[in-house]
């Protein structure tokens, strides 16, 4: 059986699943629920937050033969067919790969006139919206203006700003926010344990810092770690095969410039090239621990949630500068 990707494996099947953006479920889930169904549906926000997911699972709340509902069985023919792909009443494009207008032509225009085969809807997810051509958006806005009542368009962008202002005014616009800490953490961690994997608490919390708030960043980097773990998944093997700053590295680096160590700081800059790191990290790095610090130093808690672990560990080095010495660094 060929390898599935850990964001395919673990994306979301139901609502409840669907971790972060709650505002948009509740409202979908209401609408389904009461009959007021839009025809188009505009879907925005960072990459990996679960636009596409929810539009597929929108499919599913439409088309489950219980529904439609706000809850889909999930294990229905149409459910399942949705599910892994092969449901030919829910169709998929890319506009990255396909922008242009005979694109969508061939794959839409050509077919809003033909009543669904199998499911209540015919359902249109285009993902990655913005990038359809000047041309393709007339297309699109002629066929998204009066569709036929068994259509439904799901449009999904991370550059809502590129998508025309004529087709934004057609759909009912949804907002994806990126996911916090504690969420991602709480994420990668059912990940590994339905994997079997052991891990360390501290390496989670560096990856789903890495995520920038998307899950499928985050499970993308994970299983960049898995193919290489011997037997946990530790923040040293994190920092190594990332190629990033170790903590004790860029304390290091602080304390050596607090203290005014020039030669301290030389050698660590030459060690950090000699690894294959470059500036630009190393002083990303050094702000953001500068910023851990200021936090720890004013008892401020962590608004993502963060390592216990680590909260101690970063105290004992701010007492090393003092809140002064933290603000001068950053200064």
């Amino acid at each position: 059986m060929s390898h599935i990707a850990l964001y395919r494996k673990y994306r979301s099947q139901t609502f409840e699943e669907l971790v972060g953006q709650e505002h948009v479920i509740r409202t979908l889930r209401h609408a389904i629920d009461r009959g007021t169904i839009h025809h188009a549906f505009l879907f925005t926000g960072p990459r990996g937050t679960g636009k596409t997911s929810t539009a597929r699972l929108m499919a599913k709340a439409l088309n489950c033969v219980n529904g439609p509902t706000g809850s889909p069985c999930g294990n229905c023919h149409i459910c399942t067919s949705i599910a892994n792909g092969s449901c030919i009443d829910v169709i998929e494009m890319d506009a990255a790969s396909e922008a242009g207008v005979d694109d969508v032509r061939e794959k839409i225009v050509d077919v809003v006139q033909y009543r669904p085969t199998l499911c209540r809807y015919k359902v249109f997810i285009i993902d990655e919206v913005h990038d359809l051509s000047s041309k393709a958006f007339d297309a699109l806005l002629k066929t998204i203006e009066e569709p036929p009542g068994h259509i439904v368009f799901v449009l999904a962008t991370t550059e809502l700003h590129a998508v025309p202002p004529t087709i934004q005014s057609r759909c009912q616009k949804f907002t994806f926010y990126r996911a916090n800490l504690s969420q991602i953490v709480e994420r990668l961690e059912f990940v590994l344990q339905s994997e079997g994997q052991a891990y360390d608490p501290a390496a989670v919390h560096r990856l789903a810092r890495l995520a920038d708030g998307g899950f499928r960043d985050a499970l993308s980097l994970l299983e960049q770690m898995l193919a290489t773990a011997p037997e946990a998944l530790t923040l040293d093997l994190v920092v190594e095969q990332l190629g990033l700053f170790s903590d004790d590295m860029v304390d290091q680096l602080a304390v050596a410039i607090h203290r005014g160590q020039v030669d301290r700081i030389i050698g660590l800059v030459d060690e950090a090239y000699r690894m294959g790191r470059d500036a630009q990290g190393m002083v990303e790095a050094l702000l953001e621990r500068l910023a851990e610090l200021t936090r720890v130093s004013y008892e401020l808690r962590d608004p993502q949630g963060g390592d216990a672990s680590t909260d101690t560990h970063l105290r004992g080095v701010a007492k090393e500068f003092g809140e002064l010495g933290i603000l001068r660094l950053r200064e």
